[in-house]
């Protein structure tokens, strides 16, 4: 019995404006599920960020 792969996607923005048009978050989910049905696996969880890289309190 075969089970499909499972993922886990992180899409990002770096401004509030990106992320409130959504044009940036949706370009990436757009991409992240193509790959998961091509893959024929499944998508178990998404993290989706906006903040930007400069000046924050994000460390890596």
């Amino acid at each position: 019995m075969d089970f499909p792969e499972k993922y886990i996607s992180y899409v990002r923005v770096s401004t509030d404006r990106q992320g409130k048009s959504g044009l940036g978050l949706e370009a990436q989910k757009s991409v992240v599920d193509g790959f998961v049905f091509q893959s024929g696996g499944k998508l178990v969880n998404e993290y989706v960020e906006v903040e930007s890289g400069t000046g924050g309190s994000r460390r890596v």
